[in-house]
């Protein structure tokens, strides 16, 4: 099951400059004993024990400082998994879910805390034994280990204030969902809204309805900030200069770009780098 990776405080070491960013997979940190500080696309997050930290696979992270007690797991999963594993939820929830971001740590009852640690310690384990490729039964475990570490993290996000309550439009809702999925392969150079709908076979004004409706933003405003969110982690990460950037994200000119950056940051690109540069080095 190579959609899933799954290490621990031993082996980070060994992973190197691999840890700086996760551009095709969704990373969940469980912080078990100790405590460690990470930069996620430029911001510090301070990780505690007994927390847990999902950063989406359109983001970067790196860890700043972790003490010499910690034990923590870092999770991988592949951001397509959703579609290949069933969940009794629904496909908007699930894609949620598979696809978790946070901003912020989540802190389950300890008692919560110690039944996904043992789950996924569980699943790692169980990853590290030779395998017969005739069986798939080990692989089958694997699988539903995971489904249900998924769902306690759910119960975990929902616990801190979302809520599954919702009647939503089933239609609606493949739409917006498809429309997320097609975002993260074609944002880079696709910033035209014509261009999913057309893909998806439906108006502007319904995209928009809909993607609108379920997610409570416009699909303008998810696809900038995927750019965004993309383009800090590259002027941190990469050598590129912005204006290799800018032709990355298929703006006219380093200038467009800059002045696109500038009204979702507050700050120029240039600064941007300046500042994370500033933030690293100290």
């Amino acid at each position: 099951m190579n959609e899933i990776q799954l290490i621990d405080q031993s082996e980070l070491s060994q992973k190197g400059e691999e840890y700086n960013y996760h551009p095709l997979s969704t990373t969940c940190i469980l912080l078990y004993k100790g405590a460690a500080t990470i930069n996620c696309n430029g911001s510090p997050v301070e990780l505690k024990a007994g927390c847990i930290f999902f950063i989406g696979y359109n983001k970067y992270y790196s860890f700043l400082e972790i003490s010499t007690d910690a034990v923590f797991k870092i999770l991988n999963y592949d951001r397509n998994f959703s579609n290949r594993i069933r969940l009794s939820i629904s496909r908007y929830d699930a894609y949620r879910l598979i696809n978790a971001n946070s901003s912020a740590p989540f802190t389950p009852s300890p008692d919560d805390f110690e039944t996904i640690w043992t789950l996924l310690s569980t699943l790692h384990r169980n990853r590290k034994r030779p395998t017969d490729l005739k069986k798939d039964f080990l692989q089958k475990a694997e699988i539903n280990i995971f489904m249900a570490i998924i769902y306690l993290l759910a119960d975990v996000i929902y616990t801190a204030g979302e809520s599954t309550n919702q009647i939503r439009n089933k239609r609606k809702e493949e739409i917006t969902v498809h429309f997320l999925q097609l975002i993260a392969d074609h944002y880079k150079t696709q910033r035209d809204l014509a261009f999913y709908a057309d893909l998806l076979h439906i108006s502007i004004k319904y995209l928009s309805i809909s993607v609108k409706e379920i997610t409570k933003e416009s699909p303008s405003e998810i696809i900038s900030n995927w750019l965004i969110t993309e383009a800090r982690a590259q002027l941190i990460i990469s050598t590129k200069t912005i204006n290799q950037i800018s032709q990355e994200f298929n703006f006219s000119d380093q200038y467009a770009f800059s002045k696109f950056f500038k009204k979702h940051v507050g700050i120029t690109p240039k600064l941007f780098r300046e500042q994370q540069t500033t933030l690293v080095t100290n």
